[in-house]
């Protein structure tokens, strides 16, 4: 949105130029009565025909010099009195009392008065004498006024009305327009004013504005058209590169299901430090493991765990620990997934810590952790439990043991064939390694 204290600026500078005629061009042009004719010629129509400006009398000049001074010291209420004085006594009705109810807008806006700079304002406007041009540039003021003001339906009237008289329409005021039409819930009228707007800065070779690319990336996101989000978020990157685009375009292309992608515009988000928050940091991370990089979401993981954006509780731990065992790194995964099992109110992380044991050929370990795991509960894949536990017996000789484990696992639909099989063979070796001891054979046998 054009900033108000700009059109206010040139609102008063206007102000101030019809104050410089010397005093006889006031009594003149007050003096001098005018035919039908000579006020239709003053009149500024839509044909380009221009009027000659027109100026206050002497009197209320003089009243107007005064609160100028007043206006650069920035007294306003002393302004304010002396402006309501001119409209008793200094200043006639019609043109004058016009210039000196926008003068009093200006004021009460230098005030935050802003309820009666928009009635003042009005006044002026409403005013069948005062000045055209400026009519039409006050009401883009009051527009903007009521817009501040939270006065939604009042902003877009006047902004429609000044789309009417408005020689050359502004591509701000028709934004500004879309944001009353946004909030009075025309989103379609909103979006259309955006990309016509779009069209016509594409059209004369000019970058939009950030915040017109904002506002236009919020109409389509509320729309649910990703696509087209996505399209705004690339101008955004291109013309104003910032880091908070890169994450809007990650989460588009998440919407869109594009998830190379959506790992990808979260990486450099990552590697430029625009990651703060730990769901950042954590969706990056299984984002990494789908894409079989788990190393890089390991040590990511870490580093952002010791500067305090992650926390190190036990669901995060498990994802680390999960990261670590993906990659391999048994030896660094042990640690962690210990952490975060001692932790648990549930066994997953005891069941994926016996995975890491088995790897290490920590046996008795793997033992321990899977039968805490089954203990604790509450598991997402009991049956890889179950076939852990089973494992670790196997390892350490107890076929018989081992070959309960892999039946309970057998009962589960996804590890029912590879159990079956399991549970045939420690079967098979408990009996075979049974008869060599039988025949004096020195092997280990379950503790």
């Amino acid at each position: 949105m054009q900033k108000v204290s700009v059109v206010f600026a040139v609102a008063l500078m206007s102000l101030l130029l019809a104050l410089s005629v010397v005093p006889s061009a006031y009594a003149q042009e007050g003096d001098k009565k005018l035919s039908k004719e000579e006020k239709e010629k003053q009149l500024k129509f839509k044909d380009g025909i221009t009027r000659k400006r027109k100026a206050v009398g002497p009197t209320c000049a003089k009243r107007l010099e005064r609160v100028q001074e007043y206006v650069a010291e920035e007294q306003w209420s002393e302004a304010e009195k002396q402006l309501k004085g001119a409209l008793v006594r200094a200043c006639s009705e019609g043109f004058e009392h016009s210039e000196v109810n926008r003068f009093l807008g200006y004021v009460y806006y230098s005030q935050e008065k802003y309820d009666l700079a928009i009635s003042t304002y009005l006044k002026f406007v409403n005013e069948p004498e005062a000045d055209l041009d400026k009519k039409t540039d006050t009401r883009y003021t009051v527009a903007q006024l009521m817009f501040m003001t939270e006065n939604y339906k009042g902003a877009a009237n006047q902004l429609e009305k000044w789309m009417q008289e408005a020689t050359v329409v502004a591509r701000d005021g028709k934004i500004l327009l879309g944001r009353c039409y946004y909030n009075l819930g025309r989103k379609n009228e909103a979006l259309k004013l955006v990309e016509d707007v779009m069209k016509e800065s594409r059209t004369a070779k000019q970058t939009p504005k950030e915040s017109w690319l904002n506002f236009q990336w919020v109409l389509y996101y509320e729309k649910e058209q990703y696509k087209k989000a996505v399209g705004v978020n690339r101008i955004l990157l291109t013309e104003y590169p910032k880091i908070k685009y890169w994450k809007q375009i990650s989460a588009m292309f998440g919407a869109l299901e594009d998830s190379e992608k959506e790992m990808l515009a979260l990486d450099l988000t990552y590697r430029q430090g625009g990651l703060d928050k730990e769901k950042q940091f954590i969706a990056l991370a299984y984002q990494y493991m789908a894409f079989d990089v788990p190393m890089r979401a390991a040590r990511m993981l870490e580093e952002a765990m010791e500067d305090g954006f992650v926390e190190k509780n036990q669901k995060n731990l498990e994802v680390l620990g999960a990261a670590y065992q993906r990659s391999q790194e048994f030896r660094l995964a042990s640690p962690v997934l210990e952490q975060a099992a001692k932790m648990a109110d549930d066994g997953n992380a005891w069941s994926r810590l016996a995975g890491v044991y088995l790897n290490l050929n920590e046996n008795e370990k793997a033992l321990v952790a899977s039968i805490n795991a089954l203990s604790k509960g509450g598991l997402k894949r009991p049956d890889l439990a179950w076939m852990n536990r089973g494992t670790a017996e196997a390892a350490l000789h107890c076929y018989d043991l081992a070959a309960d484990s892999f039946g309970r696992a057998e009962k589960f639909d996804r590890a029912k064939k590879g159990a079956a099989n399991w549970k045939r063979y420690v079967q098979m070796e408990g009996e075979r390694r049974a008869k060599l001891i039988a025949n004096g054979a020195k092997l280990a046998t379950c503790k």
